[in-house]
């Protein structure tokens, strides 16, 4: 393995990418999670409250994993590197299980909004798959640094659109509500992480040239598939 100390500008940009994704993260679930009892809105269930604390504790995890490095302890790194890969094998499960809770809640109550539920239940299936993916190839690449980081930006990248979807909840913007706007709201966040990463390098860095391309092309697919009668129909079945 071959991590060294982080150089200045990837300092810079790792630890600001990482702090980004937290505030992020935090504005988006301050209402409904972190500060529920503040704006007097109920407190999710125990699951729903335990799915938080894992998701949490990934973003949590990513800031210390570059601080770590940007301040020259990469053996602790590799250290909590080793923890990292069993907390990522648990973060899929308990995501898949409360995505797929609420979409049965929707179908099980023949409510209205179940088939847009259904269309959410495409796209965090999605994210999660997304999320093994680039978390599983920057496992693979830890020996490359410049990959390594990158990877596991996009596996991050592809879980924060359910904090862009509670802050979008705030706005009276019809379009950005929906599941079509919100994705286009993550795409240019992810462009934006891209762009200022091959701004600072005077190139666009492999690991996002066909990352980014495949995240962003990944959920817009799933958008479409889940929007079918074929899907609708397939998962009322199952969920009844």
């Amino acid at each position: 393995m071959n991590l060294q100390p982080a150089k200045s500008g990837d300092r810079l940009f790792f630890m600001g990418a990482a702090i980004g994704f937290t505030l992020l993260v935090f504005a988006g679930f301050a209402r409904t999670y972190y500060l529920h009892a503040l704006f007097h809105v109920p407190a999710p269930s125990s699951f729903l409250a335990f799915h938080g604390a894992v998701m949490t504790g990934w973003i949590v995890l990513l800031l210390v994993q570059v601080a770590l490095v940007s301040i020259g302890r990469t053996r602790l790194h590799r250290q909590l590197g080793l923890a990292a890969i069993f907390y990522a094998i648990l973060m899929i499960p308990i995501g898949g299980m409360a995505t797929l809770g609420a979409a049965q809640r929707e179908v099980r109550a023949h409510s209205a909004a179940q088939l847009s539920q259904l269309n959410v239940l495409g796209l965090e299936l999605t994210q999660l798959l997304l999320f093994a993916g680039f978390f599983g190839a920057g496992v693979w690449f830890r020996g490359r640094a410049d990959l390594h980081k990158r990877l596991m930006v996009l596996a991050t990248l592809c879980i924060l659109p359910n904090a862009i979807v509670r802050l979008s909840l705030l706005t009276q913007d019809g379009f950005l509500t929906t599941n079509f706007g919100i994705i286009g709201v993550w795409t240019l966040f992810v462009l934006g992480v891209v762009a200022i990463d091959t701004l600072r390098n005077h190139r666009l860095h492999p690991a996002f040239g066909w990352g980014a391309p495949l995240a962003i092309a990944g959920l817009y697919l799933s958008w479409m598939g889940s929007r079918t009668a074929v899907w609708d129909q397939l998962w009322i079945r199952t969920l009844s």
